[in-house]
């Protein structure tokens, strides 16, 4: 290995080891580099109008912001209501599940041995304790504690001031990255880049797109045949659409628990899942491609894999730089295999002949 080699090893190293230990503090930043990434096309389009571009960026962030407000002011009170609905209904909502399930457990129960029987019994009653532990950790996580209002005021006040920063600043950014960039290798790294700027706008303003549409759809559905907790259960299938085919599965398995509680007519639960399954059936064919686009290159199982390892390694962040990281890694890889159909290493034959990496 050459020394500039080790050296750049060295670099990435110490830049991801970096990242690791900061972890904890990096969501306000990275959530404000991805807002920044997704308005500063339309901070370039008002600046090419005339106008200054400190303006626009103000203008551009404040709208954002606006948008934000006012859709936090018109979901929290919604969401808080049947959030509180759901816990002061979950006694009944227990009950109604043992009234479910005790008839088939008596059809079920003369086929099954008795050691079989106890071993279902304390299973589910450990899983039960178990999920209900989660979600009592998870609440008390999320609203309790000062860390937790330290957290949300800090990623309030951070990311706009991170967004305004950076949208004002991105073309001075990037031509300061490109002037440092090693002479030699400046026309590959530029073609990378541009490669990959057009598969992460592609991907995560055409997904945002997506998310919204089907959020919306699933809220509208579920609220006209009156299923209980539609918007949460619509808000949330809509958002981890990005996720491929989870939302409409996790959303579906949601929608149908509400249902069962909710509807004593069984087409009322087979319309339930057939609003999913239309959702799923309209994002794969129509949304997806049109929005998304074909050309994107970001397989679902590296999507699903990436945001599972992003997560695993640095939590909620990790699940934003996700799909950046793919996006970056998948284009390299390409350029690396490329190279690799045109070298010796492949057919020594053909690179001699001089194969080039376009053919084939």
């Amino acid at each position: 290995m050459s020394h500039h080699a080790r050296i750049w090893l060295a670099i990435a190293a110490a830049f991801l080891g970096g990242l690791y230990l900061l972890s904890s503090i990096l969501f306000p930043f990275v959530l404000g580099m991805v807002i920044a990434y997704m308005l500063d096309p339309l901070c370039d389009r008002l600046q090419a109008r005339g106008v200054p571009r400190t303006a626009a960026t103000v203008l551009i962030v404040g709208g954002f912001l606006l948008i934000v407000a006012v859709a936090l002011a018109v979901a929290v009170p919604l969401l808080w209501s049947q959030a509180v609905d759901l816990i002061e209904r979950a006694p009944q909502l227990h009950q109604r599940a043992k009234e479910l399930i005790a008839p088939l457990w008596a059809d079920l129960t003369p086929y099954l041995s008795e050691s079989v029987r106890t071993r279902i019994e304390q299973a589910a009653a450990a899983y039960a304790g178990t999920a209900a532990g989660w979600i009592g950790s998870a609440v008390q996580a999320l609203f309790s504690g000062s860390l937790a209002a330290f957290d949300l005021l800090s990623t309030a006040l951070i990311t706009p001031l991170v967004a305004f920063y950076l949208i004002r600043d991105w073309d001075t950014l990037v031509a300061e990255i490109d002037r440092r960039i090693p002479r030699p290798a400046v026309g590959i790294a530029r073609a990378r880049a541009r490669e990959i700027d057009a598969t992460l706008a592609a991907w995560m303003r055409g997904v945002a797109t997506v998310a919204a549409i089907l959020a919306g759809f699933y809220i509208v559905s579920l609220s006209a045949i009156g299923l209980s907790y539609s918007v949460l259960i619509g808000l949330f299938a809509g958002l981890v659409s990005f996720i491929p085919f989870v939302g409409a599965i996790v959303g579906g398995l949601l929608a149908l628990i509400s249902a069962l509680f909710t509807f004593d007519a069984p087409l009322m639960w087979l319309v339930t899942l057939g609003i999913f399954f239309v959702g799923q059936v309209v994002e794969s064919n129509i949304l997806t491609p049109r929005l998304v686009g074909r050309n994107v290159e970001l397989h679902e199982v590296w999507v699903i894999f990436a945001l599972m390892a992003g997560g695993l390694l640095f939590g909620f962040t990790g699940v934003l730089l996700a799909i950046p990281v793919t996006a970056s890694l998948g284009v390299l890889v390409r350029a690396t295999d490329d190279y690799y159909l045109a070298s010796r290493l492949y057919d020594p034959q053909d690179a001699q002949g001089g194969g080039s990496a376009g053919d084939g």
